[in-house]
């Protein structure tokens, strides 16, 4: 008798087969690998938003304010401790030419500073002057490239007017991922939109000594390159100055479960620049059962990528 196979192993075999096909756009290579970026566009990604909010200051008959801004007007200086409350008596005068807080004796007070406090929140132009009866208003603006652009074979970010994570049309379940990239900012690479491995200039982060069970131990940040972001940290620094190419090789398999109940969290193997630095890790808070994409993060600053490519796994 044949054995029977549970509807939930059914719809993973049934993901796991629909993302081998690559999309629109996308070239399939040799031994199961798709190409996700095809050097020239954004074929076969999509921006997290399509719109971004913006703040607009009108005047009273609705026209906008050129280089309007929101400021205090009406403020004034008080002398603080270090702890900010107000020094009574002290005053500024004038030590070896230099200006000094002091009290009602003229003794110098450490630590104390000269704050603006008060005041009166207020819409001003570009020259500074206040336009009585102006608002601020909020509009959402299409956004067209999310500051993303594809050129000489390379996808770079910061490009503006709006900066916003860029992900795979396709979802993915078990896979090997390759992504080249360039360090020069806060990035990351999401697995299925979720897990991120960081990446950031982190050429030259030394481990730091901390005593655990009575033992010194050297680790490294969980928030550097090559991270888990904040969950594990890699075990060893494998970055290259900020401006060099470099590549992580990434293994991923998906949570286990039945019935919506995991039974296996998601696990990551990450080689970056050729070494091993988190070997089959559990993932703590792998436990979402759907497929996901795979999501470049581009709201912090600018990082290229290229040469991204996956192997999705043809079976479970």
């Amino acid at each position: 008798m044949r054995p029977t196979i549970t509807n939930s192993f059914c719809i993973l075999l049934g993901l796991l087969a629909w993302t081998t096909s690559p999309a629109v756009g996308q070239e399939k290579l040799p031994d199961g690998w798709i190409s996700l970026f095809n050097g020239k566009d954004t074929t076969g990604w999509k921006l997290k938003s399509d719109t971004y909010m913006v703040t607009k200051y009108l005047d009273a008959t609705g026209a906008e304010i050129k280089g309007g801004k929101e400021t205090k007007l009406d403020q004034k200086t008080e002398i603080q401790d270090a702890k900010g409350k107000p020094i009574a008596g002290a005053k500024v005068a004038k030590i070896d030419k230099k200006d000094v807080i002091v009290d009602t004796e003229s003794k110098p007070i450490p630590s104390a500073k000269i704050v603006k406090v008060g005041g009166r929140t207020a819409i001003v132009d570009a020259t500074g002057v206040e336009v009585k009866d102006a608002r601020k208003v909020q509009e959402a603006v299409k956004n067209l490239t999310g500051g993303w652009k594809a050129e000489n074979g390379e996808l770079t970010c910061a490009f503006g007017p709006k900066n916003v994570d860029l992900h795979t049309e396709q979802k993915f379940g078990d896979f090997e991922l390759h992504v080249e990239f360039k360090a020069t900012s806060n990035s990351g690479v999401y697995l299925q939109g979720r897990y991120e491995i960081q990446i950031d200039n982190s050429f030259n982060v030394k481990p730091k000594i901390e005593e655990k069970d009575g033992k010194k131990v050297a680790t490294l940040p969980k928030t550097m390159c090559g991270a888990l972001y904040s969950q594990v940290a890699p075990s060893k620094n494998m970055a290259k100055p900020p401006m060099e190419w470099q590549t992580f090789d990434i293994t991923f398999k998906a949570p286990r479960g039945e019935k919506g109940k995991i039974t296996q969290k998601a696990r990551i193997t990450l080689v970056w620049n050729g070494e091993k630095v988190l070997d089959n890790i559990e993932v703590p808070n792998g436990t979402a059962l759907d497929p996901g994409p795979i999501l470049l993060q581009g709201d912090h600053g600018k990082v290229s990528f290229r040469n991204i490519r996956i192997k999705p796994a043809s079976g479970n």
